[in-house]
This record gives C-alpha cells, structure tokens and sequence, in this order.
C-alpha cells in the first residue's frame, strides 16, 4: 500500500517516471461492489483509478466520484473521470479521460483554460492518425485500444501489442496505456511493446482476490519492463562457420 499524497496534475511525467509500469482500474458501473473493489486496489497499490459509468447519470457519478477522490488521494493514487470533464472538476479529479463520444479536446483545454485550472487530459485512441490528432491538440497522455479482444467491447479484433509499437516510435516520451483484453497473462507484452501501463476491468473487477491479482498484474508489468530494457541479442551471421 502507498501511503503518499498524489502528486499536483503539473508532475504528471514525473509521477509516470516514478512509479514504473502504471496500474489503472477501470470501474466497472454494473458490478455491484463497484466502490469496494476499488477500495481494495487503491489498498493493494494500483497507480490509477478511472471512474467510467457511461449508463449513469451526472448525479450518480459525482457521487460515486465524491467516494473515490479521497480514497485515491489517501493511497498516492490519481483518479481520472472517463468523458465527464465536469464531474472532474466538480470533485477535484487529477484528470479526464476523453473518447470518440467526448467533448473535444481542444475544447476541455480551453474550458480549462477559462476556469483557471489544469487538469489532465487523456485521449482513447486506436490507431496512429486518432494519436496524431490527439498530440496536436495537446493531450497529456494516449490510452490505446483496443489491444485484445475484450468482453467490454465485442466486436472488436484488437490491435494487438504492433500499435503500441507504432505510437512508442511516434513519440519516444508520451505517456502511453495500453486497454482492451489485458490480464496478467499477455501485460509483459504490452509493456515490452513500450507501453507505460496498462488499464483494466475485468482482470480485477472479475478475480476472486482482488489483492492477489494486484500482485500477478504488477508482476507481469515487471517482467515487460525488464524485457524492454534487455537489449536484444546479437544478430548471428549465416555466413560464419559452424562450430
């Protein structure tokens, strides 16, 4: 458990630096113990918590975000709100995560702007051309999916660990999350891809421990971190003698 305030929304690269591979839990509206499972993530040590209830009210959502915003503070944690940049100002949120659906970016900054405030601002996208206009119109950090196929979003083939490749090679610095379809089973991949995190529903809104799947996520975002800094081997010369 860390036990810290989160850092202000200014030490954002700094906080990504920091803390290594990044846990985000993505809430699940339709589990009913929606904040006790998020409770129990802040306590076992994720990095991130996004509150996204695109079935729930204004109201509803503010106060589920009202719950949540101290909890995460208490455990050094940020909390982002999916798509409602209102709701994350209304609470003191660290952040917004935009969509295709969402108010448009260059919009929020703006509103922002006009409020005096500065909040995070990160953008779903899923392919190279949705992150270049994201960046243009100056997104704090890419959310990138979908990666795998995921129970949330039938239908979809996944991308696969080539996209974050793509955009890790686009831009060597930005922070980027990986979503869709990840569990402790293929998160090395997406990390060793170059992603600096990963984002999950069911991976601990489905498990029967929620402390132990914590451990195997942030296990798995080790090993992908440790496998990206493993230079890669020496290329073998078919032209050099057997021995």
């Amino acid at each position: 458990m860390r036990e810290e305030s989160a850092p202000a929304a200014g030490g954002w690269p700094e906080f990504v630096a920091a803390r290594g591979p990044l846990l985000c839990l993505v809430t699940d509206e339709r589990h009913p113990a929606l904040v006790d499972i998020a409770r129990q993530a802040l306590e076992a040590g994720i990095d991130l918590l996004q509150l996204r209830g695109p079935g729930l009210s204004a109201a509803r959502l503010y106060e589920l975000a009202t719950i949540l915003e101290p909890l995460a503070r208490q455990h050094g944690a940020r909390l982002l709100i999916n798509d409602r940049l209102d709701v994350a100002l209304a609470v003191g949120a660290d952040g917004v995560q935009l969509g295709r659906r969402s108010l448009p970016l260059t919009a929020a900054r703006a509103l922002l702007e006009r409020c005096g405030q500065s909040l995070l601002l990160g953008a779903s996208v899923h392919s190279l051309a949705e992150a270049e206009e994201a960046v243009a119109a100056g997104a704090d950090y890419l959310l990138a999916g979908t990666i795998f196929p995921s129970p949330s979003h039938p239908g979809e083939r996944g991308a696969g660990p080539a996209l974050l490749q793509q955009l890790r090679a686009r831009w060597p610095r930005l922070p980027l999350l990986a979503i869709g379809g990840l569990s402790a089973a293929n998160a090395a991949q997406v990390i060793a891809a170059g992603a600096d995190g990963i984002a999950v529903i069911s991976a601990i809104y489905g498990a029967a421990s929620v402390a132990q799947a914590v451990e195997a996520l942030r296990q798995a975002l080790t090993a992908g971190a440790q496998a990206r800094r493993r230079p890669d081997p020496p290329a073998v010369s078919h032209n050099s003698p057997a021995t």
